[in-house]
């Protein structure tokens, strides 16, 4: 491969990166304060803190002996304790922050539990700065003079000026921001991530329903064509006629047919216009048959699933009118009942049979029922006792997309 044809400021292969990166910024790549987290970013401070140790060392050779008024053995302790000091201020709180992140609480206690850890570190190395600043207490036996009380008074501002403020600098502000920051992007990243697996379920519930309704579109035009057919060969004038209705019918289905995402709804009207030319083309191969098709124009409006109300209707044609000898009828309605929109298609056909309520038609419907509007929607079947069958939509009543999704 050629370097220079890549260019410059192409990114390295992740792997490379990852190998060249430092111990801190390895830590980067997983949960702030998580335990991985926590082995690399000490291994980060291995470096510094050898320097610091050897810095050190160098200020105790050039030191020749310690002030005549100070124990000799707190003296040369006070280096270590600096060292020891700084450790803790970076290791400590840390640590205990990712103690607390491990016992899995939820994140408000998870959150004030770690700020206390690094408090609580900070606190720690700065209890011993004292002794890193007073070398200790006089040698045994010897009283503390006015001018070693005065010292350790300054002594004692020096730790809360200069100490105190390196130890919190050095005790995971900057990692707590991150801890903060890195938080608040996972949590929109887990948002991001369930509104994709929303929209992709979405997906398949509307790719199921074009599926089931493309099943039943061919079985509405085919069943029609047929009839045309037929009524051409014997009477060419009520042919005509049917295709006529035909034309209506196809003008106002082909709409819902439409596979875009304004299909998942249609209005109350369109479905109602789309059974009258469908009776029209029944009515006029079946003159015996009579249809009806009631509406209140305030419901034309409503939203619905498209070719429920068309499958009621040639369901009913198909097994009771059809079988049925003489006079039929076929009575479509629409009805508010409280907040909920009913549809029913009722005929004087032959009633019930073996078959009734299993067709593909009725199977269709109850799925597409079942994925639009979960519980809150029903297709029931009611024998007369007349004769014939009601089939009923009860559905939320819906009068806008919104309230439809």
């Amino acid at each position: 491969m050629d370097i220079e044809a890549s260019g410059s400021d192409a990114p390295l292969p992740s792997n490379l990166a990852t190998r060249l990166a430092g111990w801190s910024q390895r830590a980067q790549q997983y949960p702030v304060f998580s335990k991985t987290w926590y082995l690399y970013r000490m291994r980060s401070y291995r470096l510094p803190m050898l320097l610091l140790a050897l810095v050190l060392g160098a200020v105790v050779c050039l030191i020749p002996a310690p002030p005549a008024d100070a124990d000799a053995l707190a003296f040369w302790m006070t280096f270590p304790a600096q060292w020891l000091v700084v450790a803790l201020a970076l290791g400590l709180g840390r640590g205990l922050a990712t103690l607390v992140r491990a016992r899995g609480w939820d994140p408000r206690r998870e959150a004030a539990g770690i700020v206390c850890a690094l408090v609580l570190g900070v606190l720690v190395a700065w209890s011993l700065t004292p002794f890193v600043k007073t070398g200790g207490q006089p040698p045994a036996g010897r009283a503390s003079t006015a001018l070693e009380i005065e010292r350790a008074q300054d002594n004692r501002i020096i730790n809360f000026a200069v100490w105190l403020p390196v130890l919190v600098w050095l005790g995971g502000p900057f990692d707590l921001v991150a801890y903060f920051r890195q938080r608040r992007l996972l949590r929109e990243a887990d948002l991001q991530a369930q509104a994709a697996h929303y929209k992709h379920q979405r997906n398949e519930v509307e790719m199921k329903l074009a599926v089931l309704a493309s099943q039943v579109e061919p079985h509405f035009l085919f069943n029609t064509l047929a009839g045309v057919r037929a009524a051409m060969l014997s009477d060419p004038a009520r042919g005509v006629v049917m295709i006529d209705h035909l034309i209506d019918y196809l003008r106002s289905t082909i709409p819902q047919l439409r596979a875009d995402r304004a299909a998942t709804f249609v209005t109350l009207g369109s479905q109602c216009d789309s059974v009258r030319a469908y009776l029209g083309v029944i009515a006029a191969r079946m003159p015996r048959l009579q249809g009806e098709v009631e509406c209140e124009e305030a419901l034309r409006g409503a939203l619905m699933p498209p070719l429920m109300l068309i499958s009621l209707v040639e369901n009913a044609v198909k097994h009771g009118i059809e079988p049925k000898q003489g006079r039929a009828s076929i009575r479509v309605r629409a009805v508010r009942s409280g907040d909920a929109l009913e549809v029913s298609v009722q005929d004087d056909g032959v009633g019930f049979s073996a078959s009734s309520g299993s067709g593909i038609g009725l199977t269709n419907i109850r799925e597409r029922l079942k994925h639009l509007y979960g519980g809150d929607a029903a297709l029931e079947l009611r024998a007369l006792d007349t004769g014939g069958v009601v089939a009923s939509i009860v559905l939320p009543l819906r009068e806008t997309m919104e309230e439809a999704d």
